[in-house]
């Protein structure tokens, strides 16, 4: 068993800043984002002894992942199983944009329930892929690894809530901000979660010295 596990998001994207639905689509991190990844894997190097990086394939993630690893000299192993939720015929498209033809599931995705955008994927779909392919990475890595993975806002809350054994009726995690993270330890009986939003002050810097 790994000694720590620290979950990642991806620094801040156009579609982000924007408010389009991102999905799969491989957009990648923009000046902002950039800098937050800076920030974030400088934060890591210096108060985390993480020995090993797995990431989400796509570009936002990757050049997260990139950032930790050229501030502590790790490798980067990629997996495209640790992408975001596919949010399928909505992806590149606003909230706004989407009510405009699918208002009655949009309404339905905002209530919190688990379907399917069109051609998508549900929460718990993709939470499950997620939450499955970090277990494997901890079962790879070695006893003592403190090992980071860079993934997606979404996919990062429903693996974590999936990790911690939380159900509907104990309530949900928030989404985690651009290039904040989950920090877990395991326990006597399961995951402990020690930290969720870690990494916010450095990111908080960053916002405020680089351009939006």
């Amino acid at each position: 068993m790994v000694k720590s596990l620290t979950l990642l998001r991806h620094g801040r994207t156009e579609y982000n800043a924007v408010g389009r639905f991102q999905g799969q689509v491989d957009v990648p991190l923009d000046s902002l984002g950039l800098a937050q990844a800076e920030a974030v894997a400088a934060h890591l190097a210096a108060s985390a002894s993480i020995t090993s990086i797995v990431a989400s394939d796509l570009a936002r993630a990757a050049q997260t992942a990139d950032a930790v690893a050229r501030a502590t000299g790790l490798p980067v192993v990629h997996d495209q199983l640790l992408r975001e939720i596919s949010v399928g015929d909505w992806e590149g498209y606003t909230r706004e944009e989407v009510a405009l033809t699918w208002p009655k599931d949009l309404e339905a995705w905002l209530s919190g329930a688990d379907m399917r955008p069109p051609g998508g994927e549900s929460r718990a779909e993709s939470a499950q892929r997620v939450h499955d392919a970090v277990l494997r990475h901890v079962e790879e890595a070695a006893d003592d690894a403190d090992l980071l993975v860079v993934a997606h806002g979404a996919v990062i809350r429903g693996a974590t809530e999936l990790l911690l054994g939380m159900t509907e009726t104990h309530g949900h995690l928030g989404v985690l901000t651009n290039c904040t993270y989950a920090h877990l330890i395991p326990g006597e009986t399961g995951w402990v979660l020690r930290a969720w939003g870690g990494g916010a002050e450095a990111v908080a810097r960053a916002q405020e010295t680089s351009p939006a």
